[in-house]
């Protein structure tokens, strides 16, 4: 595959004349020029790296839908990363046909009669899980996916009814869209757990739930009598469970489903402004539920037991006929938004170190500084790149920066620069830190920012997140004993467009943890050039800086491969 080749000096009409002329120049692969007509080389560009200390991030679902596909629940304490308590708001859907008695009395035309009784109303949460084989009793295994932190430690979580009301359009601007950021703050109107001190161990085995259910036995005098069944889920995957205040859900739902406030979506979501889901401790387990899944739903149940009873033929006795169970499910959907308590990190970060954590955690600005001329001499005076030495246009720093790469003229040989072929970014981890591959984040993105006309930063992919996808990578690089090691991100095209004027953005960079799916440029179908400011990604990782004196081969680096025509 040919790539787009960035010139310095030269515009891209230049090189398609050089494409037709040189017969031999057809060997462009694996993003380097290698060529008979061309002599290969390599430099170093220096970075500084600045950390950026997040106060929140977008984490509504306003503008994405369903496409928000996680919200954490849980407390995530690492020592070496900010303690993160997760959290999540969310609306509920309206059931439909709400009934608690029957519609009519017994009669000879309708000789049924049923009383209904709630037994119990709780918050069920599936957990995100992987079939995993069978038991030995040959019912489903499951695995939790992307547990973090430690499950044995139990995590306490209170259910509040929101009393804030959430609004798809922007207050100060209906024109726009709303949207919702992960420190906002809620009303907690009433707390709506039956055990205020509820917590939870996840565990996968959790399928099925035990409901004690009354039935009445007898129309006249309503004896009841108590009995259990199991809510199951064992084909689906493993659940939480939240018991709720059963009285109190009574008077807000059950009494009231004959009420205007269960005629529509509208009049519902007014009236009962959805849940708040908050997780809270010092230390604990975090995990991802994916609530746009219906199957199974994220929702509020209200299991209840019908008793039926018939009319006997001839009298107007009523005789016990059976006993139906049965459940009302308000899902989670509507308006959602992640809450994120972010607690600063026990351990210091070594020195000569940084930190790129998701949500509201960390990022890093990268800053290119360029080629550093006199460590070229001293370890490299061969180099070609020594040759343009006079386009630094301020020698006391001994730099060629971006921009002066940028201005490069090579008269000597027709006006022809250098063939950028290869712009890698690499930064190594911290491994005495991060031992587990499948705890850091699996990728690393980044992006610039430029200037929206209004003095306003505007994030915004860099060309190859969309031009060079396959190539722009920043996943994971593991050791063969399978511990983390590296990152490298290729910006080939990126630096060849500032090196052939195409572009004049010199901004620094920014180095985040990638949040799936919304760091894709084509999340929408159509390229998007705008970053999202979204992270739900919980993950952190301890980077080397850009110090050589300290880290030697593994510093953080930018390298380019460039070809000159000899």
């Amino acid at each position: 595959m040919i790539r787009k080749i960035g010139i310095l000096g030269v515009g891209l009409f230049c090189l398609v004349s050089i494409l037709s002329c040189e017969e031999d120049f057809n060997d462009i692969g694996s993003n380097v020029v290698k060529n008979t007509k061309f002599d290969t080389n390599e430099v170093e560009l220096e970075i500084e790296i600045t950390p950026i200390d997040l106060e929140s991030v977008r984490a509504d679902n306003v503008s994405l839908g369903n496409g928000i596909s996680e919200y954490w629940l849980g407390v995530y304490n690492s020592g070496n990363y900010k303690t993160l308590e997760s959290s999540f708001l969310s609306q509920l859907g309206l059931a439909t046909n709400l009934r608690t008695v029957d519609v009519e009395a017994a009669s000879d035309d309708y000789p049924i009669d049923s009383i209904y009784s709630l037994d119990d109303v709780i918050l069920k949460l599936p957990y995100t899980s992987t079939r995993n084989g069978n038991h030995d009793d040959g019912s489903p295994k499951f695995i939790l996916d992307s547990l973090l932190g430690n499950p044995d430690i139990a995590t306490n979580i209170k259910v509040y009814r929101n009393g804030t009301y959430l609004n798809l359009l922007d207050p100060s601007n209906p024109s726009e869209s709303n949207s919702y950021m992960s420190n906002e703050t809620y009303i907690e109107e009433e707390l709506l757990n039956n055990d205020a001190s509820f917590s939870f161990k996840p565990v996968d085995t959790d399928t099925m739930y035990t409901i004690t259910r009354t039935r009445t036995t007898d129309f006249t005098s309503n004896a009841t009598e108590t009995f259990d069944t199991e809510e199951k889920l064992s084909t689906t995957g493993p659940f939480i469970t939240i018991p709720l205040d059963k009285n109190r859900m009574k008077e807000l739902f059950w009494d009231k489903f004959g009420d205007s406030e269960f005629t529509s979506t509208q009049e519902f979501a007014n009236y009962f402004r959805g849940v708040y889901v908050k997780a809270e401790g010092t230390d604990g387990s975090l995990l991802p539920f994916n609530l746009s899944s219906s199957n199974p739903a994220a929702a509020v149940e209200f299991h209840y037991t019908i008793s039926r009873f018939e009319k006997e033929e001839g009298n107007d006795n009523l005789v016990y006929k059976d006993t139906i169970a049965s459940k009302y499910s308000f899902p989670l959907n509507g308006i959602r938004n992640a809450s994120y308590k972010m607690t600063p990190a026990s351990n210091a970060i070594p020195n000569d170190n940084f930190v790129i954590q998701g949500t509201a955690g960390t990022m890093a600005q990268v800053k290119v500084l360029g080629v550093n001329l006199a460590k070229i001499r001293q370890n490299d005076p061969n180099n070609a790149i020594l040759k343009y030495e006079e386009f630094d246009n301020n020698p006391q720093d001994d730099y060629l920066s971006l921009e002066e790469l940028a201005t490069v003229r090579d008269t000597a040989n027709d006006s022809f620069g250098l063939l950028i072929s290869d712009a890698a970014l690499t930064f190594y981890i911290n491994q005495a830190i991060n031992t587990d591959k499948d705890i850091v984040p699996q990728r690393l993105f980044i992006y610039t920012n430029e200037d929206d006309d209004s003095g306003n930063s505007l994030p915004k992919h860099v060309i190859d997140a969309y031009s060079e996808s396959q190539f722009f990578n920043g996943n994971l690089v593991s050791t063969d004993d399978d511990q983390p090691e590296k990152y490298t991100i290729r910006i080939t095209d990126y630096i060849s467009n500032l090196l052939d004027r195409s572009s004049t953005n010199f901004a620094p960079l920014i180095l985040k943890a990638y949040n799936n799916p919304t760091d894709n440029p084509f999340l929408t179908g159509a390229l998007n050039t705008n970053v999202f400011t979204y992270n739900w990604n919980p993950r952190g990782v301890t980077l080397l800086n850009q110090n050589e004196s300290t880290h030697g081969a593994k510093k953080a680096v930018l390298k380019l491969t460039y070809s000159e025509k000899r």
